[in-house]
C-alpha cells in the first residue's frame, strides 16, 4: 500500500525510515493533507455550549472549516496502518523519534509543515475509554470503523444466511432481487489507465456528499494499487443499460479483505440498492479470498450494520507544535463524544461474527 501511495504524483506522501546502527528500526507514512468538515454536528454530540460556539465560528457562513494536518498513516482508509518499531524500540524513543521527525521534516512540495499532526487509527478495546497513544498527544474518537469478522466454513455470501436473524435475511434477498439488473466486471491495470477518470467522476458523486473529508482520491492510487497488488486490488465496475454507474474496489488478502473506496449514481441507491449491493460484493470477496474478516470503513454506519458489520471503536491522536494551541484544544474537546447510534442487529446471538466482536457489547443495537 506505502508503495501504491508513495508513486502517486498527486499526494504529499513520504515514506520515514529511523535507523541504530545501520538498522531498521522504525517506517511511518506520513502525508501532508487538506482536511475539511462540513457537517461537524452531524459526526460528534457535544456536551459543552463552549463547544458548541467554537464550532460555530470555526466553520462560518459557509459551514466549511478547512486546515492543513500531517497525517501518521493512510488518509484514504481507516485502520492501523500509521507507523510500525521494533519490538526493543519503547513508547518513549517511538514518541522522541515521531515528535522530532514530524514537525521538523519539510514537505517535498516545498509547502509549510503543518500546524498539527494526526496519527491513525488505534482501536479502542470493548468497555474502555480512549487513552492517548503517547503522553501529551490529544485521542479523539469519532465514527467507529465497520467490520465483518468471517467464518472460516462459509464458502459463500450463501452460507452465512442461516446466521442472520429473519429481518436480515429477507433485506440480503431483498438487494439482490433490486440489483438484478447490473452487469458487473473486474477492470485490469490497462482499463484504469484508459478510462480510469469516469470512475474518479463516480466517486465524486459520493466524496462531495460527505461531512467529513482528508484527502481525496486520485486516478494514480487507483493505477498503481493494480499494477503493484495485481489480482489482490479488485476493482469492480457497475454497467446498467450499457452505461457505468459505479464502481468498489478493496485490497483482498488472508489477513483482511478492505474496502478501498466505491464510486456511483447517488439515485440508484433507492431504485437498485447499488451501495448495499456493493456491501454484500464486499462481504463475498472477503469469502472467496478466505480472510478473516472485511473492513467497511466508518460511514454509512446504519446501512452497513444492517448487513452485519459491527462497530470497532477507533481514536486519532493530534499533537499540535504550538504547546499553548495544544492545551486549548486538549481542553475543548473534552466538550464532545461521537454521535450516539442505534445500530441494527443482524446476527443470531450465536453467530460467529458475534462471538468473534467482544466490540458489540459496547454499541446497543437494536
Amino acid at each position: 500500500m506505502m508503495q501504491s501511495l508513495l508513486s502517486a504524483k498527486t499526494r504529499n506522501v513520504a515514506a520515514l525510515i529511523w535507523r541504530k546502527e545501520g538498522q531498521l528500526k522504525g517506517l511511518a507514512l506520513v502525508e501532508d493533507a487538506q482536511a475539511e468538515s462540513v457537517n461537524l454536528a452531524g459526526h460528534i454530540e457535544s456536551r459543552s455550549r463552549v463547544f458548541d460556539t467554537v464550532s460555530r465560528l470555526l466553520h462560518g457562513k459557509s459551514g466549511r472549516w478547512k486546515f492543513s494536518v500531517r497525517v501518521i498513516g493512510t488518509t484514504l482508509g481507516s485502520g492501523d496502518h500509521g507507523f510500525r518499531f521494533a519490538s526493543d524500540i519503547g513508547a518513549e524513543q517511538q514518541q522522541v523519534c515521531l515528535e522530532k521527525t514530524m514537525f521538523r521534516s519539510p514537505s517535498n512540495w516545498g509547502n509549510a509543515i503543518p500546524r498539527v499532526v494526526m496519527v491513525k487509527d488505534k482501536a479502542i478495546p470493548a468497555e474502555r475509554t480512549k487513552t492517548p497513544l503517547f503522553r501529551g498527544w490529544t485521542p479523539l474518537e469519532f465514527d467507529p470503523e465497520m467490520v465483518v469478522n468471517l467464518d472460516p466454513s462459509w464458502q459463500s455470501l450463501d452460507d452465512c444466511m442461516p446466521s442472520l436473524v429473519t429481518k436480515a435475511r429477507t433485506k440480503f434477498k431483498r438487494i439482490q432481487s433490486l440489483s438484478k439488473d447490473f452487469q458487473m466486471e473486474s477492470w485490469s491495470a490497462e482499463q484504469l489507465e484508459s478510462q480510469g477518470q469516469d470512475l474518479i467522476e463516480l466517486y465524486r458523486l459520493v466524496f462531495e456528499r460527505s461531512g467529513f473529508r482528508l484527502g481525496s482520491l486520485h486516478l494514480d492510487e487507483l493505477v498503481a494499487s493494480k499494477r503493484f497488488w495485481g489480482d489482490a486490488f479488485v476493482v469492480l465496475v457497475y454497467s446498467l443499460e450499457g452505461e457505468q454507474v459505479g464502481f468498489q474496489c478493496a485490497y483482498s488478502t488472508p489477513e483482511a479483505t478492505e474496502a478501498f473506496f466505491v464510486g456511483f449514481k447517488p439515485e440508484l441507491t433507492k431504485s437498485h440498492a447499488i451501495y448495499q449491493r456493493m456491501l454484500l460484493e464486499f462481504m463475498g470477496l472477503g469469502i472467496a479470498s478466505g480472510s478473516h474478516e472485511v473492513r467497511m470503513g466508518r460511514t454509512a454506519l446504519d446501512v452497513k450494520s444492517s448487513i452485519g458489520a459491527l462497530p470497532r471503536r477507533l481514536q486519532c491522536d493530534v499533537k499540535f507544535r504550538n504547546p499553548m494551541a495544544h492545551a486549548i484544544v486538549h481542553a475543548f474537546t473534552k466538550g464532545y463524544a461521537p454521535v450516539h447510534m442505534e445500530l441494527k442487529r443482524s446476527w443470531k446471538a450465536d453467530a460467529f461474527p458475534v462471538k468473534r466482536r467482544s466490540e458489540i457489547t459496547s454499541v446497543h443495537l437494536l
